[in-house]
């Protein structure tokens, strides 16, 4: 109740405080998902958004894997994007045995016209494009504050008839670019290894169930991480459309695999392109604090002594 006896000036300060934490509360629900404010830009946006929003904004086109992936982008994108293929991602991400390449993360970043204070959106295929996710995660890991990504990806845009452009990326002007390393989103195998019996982490295996179970594919061993719970990234995080799930899903998807808020998280798969997937819908939709990718992965982990680094089937 406002104490109007005291005049009008308590009335219209509590009505303009009541206003503000109203605005901030609708805004934030507009976004749908966690950590909307975390650094002036939503981490997740939606295609409208997108279309309201073009103007100052970056935007990149990560590839797949498929060679017709440069063909795909230049017969349709997003206008202005420019083109990320999969092979100048994995040439910053590395094989984990080393952090991300800070060197070719600025050259990269330089050659697409982008400042430290650029706003840039990413987007793939849809959002089960793994390495879309996973340019969004290196852009976090080197300390880029303005970055989001598309949900949907160019498959909603294009079914929604929003404007898509042909031909080769913009021709942008090169910038100097500063990157600024943040190690609490990555993890190293000596550091799982620490954390193996550590009751308040908890490893999460990303890959398919075949793979978790003892197919080897092309690592020396088969088999998961003693202690991983097995959340394929894909079939629990993406719908059909290509969309990402509701955070009320995707929260009770993971809790009821004991995944939640109160402990540290580390994602792996097989070389840290599925496990981003899985830390941006943890970290960024969900609102875990603690959650790291372990860009080595099986690939590595595989590979070392078996008698320091277990696996089981």
């Amino acid at each position: 109740m406002f104490e109007r006896k005291r005049g009008s000036k308590v009335f219209l300060r509590s009505g303009i405080v009541s206003g503000v934490f109203s605005l901030l509360v609708l805004i934030f629900l507009s976004f749908g998902y966690q950590n909307a404010f975390a650094s002036g830009a939503p981490a997740i946006v939606d295609t409208q958004w997108l279309a309201d929003n073009m103007g100052g904004k970056r935007i990149v086109h990560v590839g797949t894997p498929a060679p017709q992936a440069p063909k795909a982008y230049g017969m349709k994108h997003v206008d202005g994007a420019m083109f990320l293929s999969t092979k100048g991602l994995l040439n910053v991400l590395g094989n984990g045995v080393k952090p991300p390449d800070k060197a070719k993360f600025e050259a990269l970043m330089s050659k697409f016209g982008i400042s430290n204070d650029t706003h840039v959106v990413i987007y793939g295929a849809d959002s089960g494009n793994p390495f879309s996710v996973n340019a969004f995660w290196l852009m976090k890991y080197f300390g880029h504050e303005k970055v989001s990504y598309l949900d949907g990806g160019i498959k909603k845009w294009a079914r929604e008839k929003r404007k898509t452009v042909s031909g080769p990326p913009p021709k942008v002007d090169a910038t100097k670019y500063s990157a600024t390393p943040d190690p609490s989103i990555l993890a190293s195998a000596d550091y799982v290894l620490q954390n193996l019996n550590n009751d308040k982490v908890l490893l999460v295996d990303t890959r398919a169930k075949q793979e978790y179970k003892g197919n080897p594919r092309r690592n020396k061993r088969g088999g998961h991480i003693p202690g991983a719970v097995l959340l394929e990234f894909r079939s629990t995080n993406v719908k059909k459309d290509g969309t990402f799930k509701s955070a009320g899903d995707l929260k009770s998807a993971y809790e009821a695999k004991g995944v939640k808020g109160d402990k540290e998280i580390i994602t792996y798969c097989q070389a840290g392109i599925r496990a981003a997937h899985t830390y941006i819908i943890l970290k960024h939709v969900l609102g875990y604090p603690n959650v790291r990718n372990y860009v080595g992965s099986i690939a590595e982990w595989s590979r070392l002594d078996p008698k320091k680094y277990p696996m089981v089937k």
